[in-house]
């Protein structure tokens, strides 16, 4: 049988070969007719002919516009550049829209054979007027260029039509080859399946002969087979085949098998799994099944059975494997118990587990921080009531938060960082003092655990942050009390020493000198010893009046006073002192009567006016100003000097305070405060807007008053 499926399959697939040479046969007939028709296609002199008649007219154009340029006559209206005109742009939309299109396209022609034709069509209006010499040679070169570009297009279409037929011509001889290749091959191909046939006719008797020494052999080898049972069976599960291995699985000896049920052979058969798994292989279906039972011992035994189709002489039965499988079978159940007590474990840990995990909870959410945990993508796995009540988590968060957005609730407070407003889950740990709102500091700690939990606490510290700041103040306003004081102390020091230098040394001079000493030298040491006598008295009254300023006994005695007199008194004194100064007064005709103690504003505008001088160089320009405006009169002194920092303007009317730009000058750093002070005890006040190495500018008030008017108050 399976010999004669050979042959059958060995005449198919000739056959097969055979129909696919004359396929190949067909198909290169089909290819010599097409040769053959495309050998006596004429379309390529057609359009030849179309293009050089193209050329031709754009030479006649440029000719034409030639002739034109040089303002020669025509003969004959057909020679006009117009006429021609018409007649190419006819032959060029012929060429664009005609058969001779895809040709064109083919020799990469037609982009700039559109170019043209634009061209063309575009300088219509030129031709419609008369020429004048400079469009007439801008045409004629155009027509030129077009001329030679269809002369190329000719010429590769002379030299593509040639590869043409010599490739048609090369492909009609390889065609005649291959269509008598086929013949030849056909040829062949019946020669071989004659042959074969008659090959096959003899291999087939000895194929017979082999088949049933192949059957003895597999009668032997089944027969041997002792620790493996072999039964085979046919539609009605009655024994074909019986052999030793399954006389020592079931005790039943193989010559009383043959024929009978199977059922009938051993109960096992008549199990419902056994008997289905049976069917199932006669049905043409695998199975494998397990019975278990007791042996002739008493002992628990397990059969595995397996269950194939077979298929001989062309009949339909079935195969089974049987062998015991007793030792794996027992493995399995020791496996299985060994599992369920380890399920029973693992519920009595969880359960524990369990327990543990709620007294966990209870005494996190009896704790008085807030606490949430969240697993490694940063979804909540639970969180306190104390720290969703926190005021940023239960304005911003919803119950479904994540890490991000529950960080992002404290982005806003104080003491946050860019590490709150990240979208990804943060892989370091966070540690914050944040101010939660007024006056309530909470320290926000992000923790990571192993096993990728991370932990978020959140603890009250407004009691430490209080105590903390307080105690920062305090410690802030000792050391800048302590270094004022010693800075005081210093300059002090070196003013009073500075004077009574100047004292000491003009007395000496004058005694070395004595009766030797003229009229103006002992003038101008006199004059040095007062100088330096109202410096020292000036200095003292500073200390005194700030002093007196600390004790609240400086008295105010109000007065009328003409603030413009008061003002040119103390500039002309200034310049006696200063004469190096340019010291210059704006102020109305009018006088600026107010209301004050003129011996204090005369201090405040003294130690405003000797700062402006002090403070711009050794030419120093100064601007003072008076100006009334409704109730107040205001008094400005500016400076183009050595200015102050714009981060220490508002530190300036501090005591003892001296801006940095003020080092190596001489100075208490009481004056300002003084002054201010006294503005306010006017009910007035200080101004000062100035700019380093940029100049001040300080402006004070006064109340406005008439001189009656306050004497009748007085």
């Amino acid at each position: 049988m399976r010999i004669n499926l050979r042959s059958y399959k060995t005449v198919f697939i000739m056959l097969v070969a055979i129909a696919g040479l004359v396929a190949c046969l067909v198909f290169t007939v089909a290819r010599l007719l097409y040769v053959e028709a495309d050998l006596r296609t004429e379309d390529t002199h057609s359009n030849l002919w179309q293009i050089t008649q193209t050329q031709f007219e754009a030479a006649l154009v440029s000719e034409s516009l030639a002739r034109a340029a040089v303002q020669d006559t025509f003969a004959q209206p057909d020679q006009e550049p117009r006429f021609r005109y018409a007649i190419l742009v006819s032959r060029l939309s012929t060429l664009l829209e005609g058969p001779q299109r895809e040709t064109i396209e083919r020799l990469g022609m037609m982009s700039n054979l559109k170019r043209h034709y634009l061209q063309i069509l575009l300088a219509e209006p030129l031709f419609d007027a008369p020429l004048d010499r400079e469009s007439a040679l801008t045409l004629r070169a155009q027509t030129r260029e077009l001329a030679y570009d269809l002369r190329d297009i000719a010429n590769k279409l002379v030299l593509v039509t040639g590869e043409n037929g010599i490739r048609t011509r090369s492909m009609y001889l390889r065609v005649v080859f291959e269509s008598l290749a086929f013949i030849a091959g056909i040829v062949v191909t019946a020669s071989f399946l004659l042959l074969r046939l008659f090959k096959g006719m003899q291999e087939a008797k000895q194929a017979r002969r082999l088949l049933r020494q192949e059957q003895e052999l597999s009668d032997l080898v089944i027969n041997n087979i002792s620790n493996q049972g072999i039964v085979i069976f046919d539609e009605r599960l009655h024994c074909l085949l019986w052999n030793p291995g399954m006389e020592t699985l079931l005790g039943v000896r193989p010559d009383s098998t043959v024929g009978q049920s199977l059922q009938d052979l051993d109960p096992l058969f008549g199990h419902p799994g056994i008997a289905a798994a049976l069917n199932g292989a006669i049905d043409g279906a695998s199975a494998i099944r397990e019975f278990e039972g007791v042996d002739a011992k008493g002992h628990e035994s397990c059969l595995e059975l397996s269950c194939f189709p077979l298929t001989l002489a062309e009949r339909q039965l079935g195969i089974a494997f049987a062998r015991d499988v007793t030792e794996q079978w027992q493995a399995r159940k020791r496996a299985e118990r060994q599992t369920v007590d380890l399920e029973i474990k693992v519920q009595q840990r969880t359960a524990a587990l369990q327990q543990a995990e709620q007294r966990l909870i209870a005494a996190i959410e009896a704790a008085p921080d807030g606490f949430a945990a969240f697993d490694a993508e940063g979804s909540l796995l639970f969180a306190n009531e104390r720290i969703r009540a926190a005021e940023p988590v239960t304005v911003w968060c919803s119950d479904d938060m994540n890490l991000s957005a529950f960080l992002r609730c404290f982005a806003i407070c104080e003491g946050a960082d860019s590490r709150l407003v990240s979208d990804s889950v943060p892989a370091e740990e966070i540690e914050l003092d944040l101010l939660i709102k007024r006056d309530v500091w909470a320290r926000l700690s992000v923790t990571r655990a192993q096993g990728g939990i991370i932990f978020v606490r959140l603890v009250d510290i407004s009691a430490y942050k209080h105590a903390a700041r307080a105690l920062q103040s305090a410690l802030d306003r000792e050391r800048e009390t302590t270094g004022a004081y010693r800075n005081f102390v210093s300059m002090v020091s070196h003013q009073f020493r500075t004077p009574l230098a100047i004292l000491d040394s003009s007395a000496q001079r004058i005694l070395r000198r004595g009766q030797n000493a003229s009229h103006d030298e002992l003038t101008l040491r006199v004059q040095k010893i007062r100088s330096a006598t109202s410096r020292l008295t000036r200095l003292v009254d500073s200390v005194l009046n700030a002093a007196k300023l600390d004790a609240g006994r400086i008295e105010l005695n109000p007065t009328s006073c003409n603030l413009n007199e008061l003002i040119w008194d103390i500039c002309e004194r200034q310049r006696e002192l200063s004469p190096h100064a340019d010291i210059r007064v704006e102020a109305p005709d009018e006088p600026v009567e107010v209301h004050c103690d003129g011996v204090l504003i005369e201090q405040v505008v003294v130690n405003l006016l000797s700062n402006a001088v002090k403070y711009s160089g050794e030419r120093p320009i100064v601007e003072v100003k008076v100006w009334v405006d409704g109730s107040r009169a205001y008094g400005s002194i500016r400076d183009w000097g050595i200015g102050i920092p714009s981060d220490e303007v508002g530190k300036i009317f501090d005591r003892f305070y001296r801006a940095r730009t003020a080092i190596g000058i001489a100075g208490t750093g009481i004056g300002l405060n003084f002054a201010q002070k006294i503005m306010h005890l006017h009910g007035g006040d200080i101004h000062v807007e100035s700019f380093e190495a940029g100049g001040s500018v300080f402006t004070f008030d006064l109340p406005v008053e008439h001189a009656d008017e306050a004497q009748q108050a007085a």
